[in-house]
């Protein structure tokens, strides 16, 4: 085998153990995601904080991640000052199909994580949490608008927006505005939080709470009550697993089959030898796989009223959705491009087997062994360092919920029962708090089963 041919395979070998090597995220990510689900928030942040400080392919992950255990902290200032450079790492660039994919068939491990469009998003919704919690109402609106934002600029191919506006952004966006009318009497807020009402039941016309609170909107500015607001994170967001192998997906395998039939194949090039090639190939896109999630919801009792949150953003859905409609979009360009670099990897067999043959002066047994090697390890090593990127955001909640309850300034216990899926009661905590007049007391509560 000449100099050409050894260098060649020398720089494949190099870049198949550099992919090997590298630390996988999700063992890194173990260890405080685990203290967290024990209820050491802060201590899970701090395990984080050596990697947010240093350069790397998941820095913006390990951001995302701290900043989000700063926030069920209670640390809010903190988890901005995180969440903040996050949202500048993580801004919204669209890219095209080609550009997808063509991503998609390199070793994505090894490259910056960019976060997928729902991430992205969240970012400015557990920003403007925190500035919620730190009563800053104007920077919370603002975040919450981003949300919804941000959303828009997520274009499919025809121009058509790929998502729906998040009605918990929206309700949020309402309650800042509320919450800044009554503290600095600014009717302009109260009609920004009217119209953020309307449009949540334009886009849920049966969501009777938005209904009501529209309704009771101008009525309560001259009450003296105040308001509890309970912010229910339900259960464990979704992570990414892979699909298996390429072939193995009958979908896959059928458009493949379908692309590779419409080929023209050059000399020494035979639709077995591509087949045989890209067997080894693990499928590029994950998919999501749900995890614990026991509560349904919320039931909140205060001295005889009662009230239950409700679901406004299911972060679970959207996640696994999403990835699916992205497998649908690309299967068709990524199975084209996969068979062009099989192609390319069994022409460059064929290429070095006449190359040989012309160094040892015919002899065929030896370059057509050499066009073996060459074509499939060169394919083997091609398709055997392509693999799903399985970074994700893991601390996130599966789903996000929210319920109001009108009070009389005083001080309160609420007794929090926590509602199965079979409808019973499996936990019930009592919290303490005070009611201010024209003012809101938010309770944060988070499950991690």
């Amino acid at each position: 085998m000449n100099n050409r041919i050894r260098a060649a395979l020398a720089v494949l070998l190099a870049t198949v153990l550099l992919a090997s090597c590298a630390r996988d995220y999700r063992e890194v990510i173990n260890a405080p995601e685990q203290k967290f689900y024990q209820g050491q928030e802060y201590e899970a942040a701090k395990m984080l904080l050596p990697h947010i400080n240093t350069a790397g392919k998941d820095k913006l992950l390990f951001m995302m991640e701290a900043g989000y255990l700063l926030h069920m902290a209670g640390k809010y200032e903190d988890s901005n000052n995180v969440l903040l450079t996050a949202s500048k790492i993580a801004q919204v660039i669209p890219i095209s199909i080609s550009q997808q994919v063509g991503a998609l068939l390199s070793n994505q491990t090894i490259t910056n994580y960019r976060g997928e469009d729902f991430e992205k998003v969240l970012i400015h919704m557990y920003l403007g949490l925190n500035f919620l919690m730190l009563k800053n109402y104007e920077d919370a609106a603002v975040e919450f608008k981003a949300v919804n934002n941000e959303l828009q600029k997520i274009k499919s191919e025809n121009g058509q927006a790929r998502y729906k506006q998040n009605i918990m952004a929206k309700y949020l966006a309402a309650i800042a505005h509320e919450l800044r009318a009554n503290t600095v009497g600014s009717e302009d807020d109260r009609e920004y939080a009217a119209v953020e009402y309307r449009q949540i039941l334009k886009l849920k016309p049966s969501l009777m709470r938005a209904r009501n609170d529209l309704a009771q909107l101008h009525l309560i500015k001259k009450s003296d009550t105040g308001e509890l607001v309970v912010i229910f994170q339900a259960g464990r967001c979704p992570v990414k697993v892979s699909r298996g192998k390429l072939l193995e997906d009958p979908g896959m395998n059928a458009v493949v089959g379908v692309s590779l039939a419409s080929r023209s194949l050059a000399a020494g090039v035979t639709a077995g030898a591509i087949m045989t090639t890209i067997a080894v190939a693990e499928n590029p896109i994950p998919k999501f796989k749900i995890r614990s999630n026991k509560t349904k919801y919320l039931r909140v009792s205060v001295l005889g009223q009662q009230i239950e949150t409700e679901t406004l953003e299911n972060i679970e859905y959207t996640a696994m959705k999403n990835l699916e409609d992205d497998y649908g979009r690309l299967q068709g360009k990524m199975a084209a491009e996969i068979i062009t670099k099989a192609i390319i990897s069994i022409a460059a067999g064929v290429g070095a087997q006449e190359v040989t043959r012309k160094l040892t002066d015919g002899n065929k047994g030896l370059s057509a062994l050499v066009g073996v090697i060459v074509g499939a390890g060169t394919g083997t090593a091609l398709f055997a360092t392509m693999k799903p990127d399985l970074r994700c955001w893991h601390t996130l909640p599966a789903n996000l919920q929210l319920g109001r309850m009108r009070l009389a300034p005083g001080k309160y216990t609420a007794a929090v029962q926590y509602i199965g899926y079979n409808g019973a009661v499996h936990d019930t905590k009592y919290l303490n708090f005070e009611i201010k007049k024209q003012d809101k007391y938010f309770i944060n509560i988070r499950t991690v089963e």
